[in-house]
């Protein structure tokens, strides 16, 4: 388990917060149908933001140095987190994995095929019953 006085990496608890806040009220207004944002839930949210950020972060920053003695985080690892982890599948539209383009294209081929086989099947149920 991580050390809850290194997880803020040596900072002093403070007021202060590392995302700025102006960004933070634009993002909620502009995903939240709501009028009036109160400088008190500006703040809880900046810093349930930056504590929901850090803990990903080490999340899968601890994943990834259980597998691998490599020191870098990277997309890869957060990208394998979400797709591992049930209470944040709720990212995985936006922190999927990535693909190669040739996979994506036999990936779209096979989808195809897939839909064209299924019209055939049903195009020659639909056959036979007129007979």
């Amino acid at each position: 388990m991580v050390d809850a006085d290194n997880t803020q990496l040596n900072h002093k608890p403070s007021a202060d917060t590392f995302l700025p806040l102006s960004r933070v009220r634009t993002i909620m207004k502009s995903s939240m149908d709501t009028g009036l944002i109160t400088n008190e839930v500006l703040f809880l949210m900046t810093k349930c933001t930056e504590l929901f950020v850090q803990h990903l972060a080490r999340e899968a920053y601890m994943a990834s140095c259980a597998k691998q003695s490599n020191d870098t985080l990277k997309y890869e690892h957060l990208s394998q987190l979400v797709n591992k982890r049930k209470n944040l599948e709720f990212l995985l539209q936006i922190v999927p994995e990535k693909i190669r383009v040739h996979e994506f294209q036999e990936m779209l081929r096979l989808n195809r095929s897939n839909a064209s086989d299924d019209e055939d099947e049903s195009c020659t149920e639909s056959e036979s019953d007129d007979e």
